[in-house]
């Protein structure tokens, strides 16, 4: 890629997110967001398995990072974002929480690692990996990763057309070059690494989004979470079609 493009690209993520960041980083939560709790709790357990002692690289931190998660689990945390908003709301929070001196914060290109190589014993992020070139990306985490390590990431898939008509109708929430994953994209991690776990969420369970605030949200999500995993098990077409995935990458590949 021409470089005058790909720093084009990266100032238009920095920009954009620093603009975001500083306007919405404190807003409550969209409510269909809520419904994602079933792949938020999973993400959670597989970043805590094992991280006492660990060295992590949290990939695209954000405003909402969970590198106090983390810390409280024993791990010793970087984490890096584009934004300069984020990183400095981050830092600014490290003087209020517990454990600082295991957490630590750096604006980074994330395509551009400033590590070196086999430094990490886990890798996370969440919604960072469709904002990126992948190759570069992949090549980048699988670097910088232990043998031993593995990298865990939360991400939108990109083939629901009811999903993508809703995206296209709000191009002002996302920045021009997001890209959701696709199943190729997928299948690309395998040139990187040599394990490759897709952990498919959210299809019928975004239906319980008008029954946010109620009573009823939570038995309704747990039901239609339930339905999912039923879908995604005996339809495997049907995977595709969800809203995210949550990805676990192992046995990176020099």
């Amino acid at each position: 890629m021409d470089s005058n493009l790909l720093l084009s690209r990266i100032e238009k993520e920095r920009a954009f997110h620093n603009k975001e960041f500083a306007e919405r980083g404190r807003e409550k939560i969209d409510s269909v967001y809520l419904t994602t709790h079933r792949s938020t709790r999973f993400y959670e357990k597989l970043i805590t398995e094992g991280a006492e002692n660990s060295h992590v690289l949290e990939y695209g931190c954000g405003p909402h990072s969970y590198a106090f998660f983390m810390a409280r689990h024993g791990a010793s945390v970087q984490g890096i974002d584009i934004s300069d908003e984020a990183i400095e709301q981050m830092r600014e929070k490290s003087n209020h929480r517990p454990f600082p001196e295991r957490v630590s914060f750096r604006r980074m290109n994330a395509e551009s690692l400033e590590f070196p190589d086999n430094e990490f014993d886990l890798v996370t992020g969440r919604a960072i990996l469709h904002h990126l070139e992948l190759r570069t990306s992949f090549q980048e985490i699988a670097r910088t990763l232990k043998p031993t390590g593995k990298a865990v990431f939360v991400e939108p898939l990109g083939h629901n057309p009811i999903i993508n008509y809703f995206r296209n109708r709000t191009p002002e929430l996302r920045t021009e070059d997001e890209h959701p994953l696709l199943m190729n994209d997928l299948t690309m991690a395998g040139e990187y690494f040599g394990k490759v776990e897709v952990h498919y969420y959210h299809l019928a369970g975004l239906a319980a989004t008008p029954f946010a605030g109620t009573k009823i949200f939570d038995p309704v999500l747990k039901t239609l979470d339930a339905v999912d995993q039923g879908i995604f098990k005996m339809l495997p077409f049907a995977r595709k079609h969800a809203w995210a995935v949550v990805l676990v990458f192992s046995e990176p590949k020099s």
